[in-house]
């Protein structure tokens, strides 16, 4: 497998109830909180849907979708080893402290997923064999239960009771309605719909 992902949904609700929705991404808002991420003014650079480049835009690049309420952000280098180690970036820039974010990077087999609520964070847990289980915060979500219970079990040699983009995979598609290598047949929309603004450091 080669899905990679640094992907984190700001604002309340499941995202795949408003990504399936269509949504509207406010230029400004979106340049915006660009710039309030990477720390400086930003330059348009183009745009990258969910299904090419949208979840893991290259070196350099931050894809960030923004309204009113929600926001949409695809970045490889906010793609933490434990992700409840960021709450305090999330309160930063979430509307209302709410948050999902799915992280996966096919090179080491990481895979990690979490929630947060009101500021706070909810579940948290991330994976990779060489590591083991580094973040394992909260009450496992409802998607996660055939995985620990052995239904996706790996070969006996592997370290870990699942495989960690399984893992990443179906947690896309619980939370955000999609995947990256799952089938499409299952998706809430296309992910070659949604397509998110695209932004690089100016200057």
């Amino acid at each position: 497998m080669g899905a990679k992902a640094g992907l984190i949904h700001l604002g309340g609700g499941i995202p795949a109830h408003a990504l399936a929705g269509g949504p509207a991404f406010d230029p400004e808002r979106s340049a915006a909180l660009a710039a309030t991420i990477l720390g400086g003014p930003v330059a348009p650079a183009g745009a990258r849907t969910l299904a090419e480049g949208g979840v893991w835009p290259e070196r350099g690049t931050i894809c960030v979708g923004a309204g009113e309420h929600t926001a949409l952000v695809g970045y490889a280098e906010i793609c933490p080893d434990r992700p409840g180690t960021i709450t305090d970036w999330i309160r930063a820039v979430a509307p209302g402290g709410d948050a999902h974010g799915v992280f996966m990077h096919s090179v080491v087999d990481f895979g990690a997923v979490a929630v947060w609520e009101h500021g706070e964070i909810r579940r948290s847990i991330s994976l990779a064999p060489d590591s083991g289980v580094m973040d394992d915060l909260g009450d496992p979500l409802t998607f996660e239960a055939p995985f620990w219970n052995g239904d996706h079990a790996v070969d006996e040699d592997y370290p870990l009771p699942f495989h960690p983009l399984d893992f990443g995979e179906a947690a896309l598609l619980a939370l955000f309605g999609f995947g990256i290598e799952g089938s499409p047949a299952a998706y809430a929309f296309d992910p070659g719909t949604v397509a998110l603004p695209a932004f690089r450091p100016a200057g």
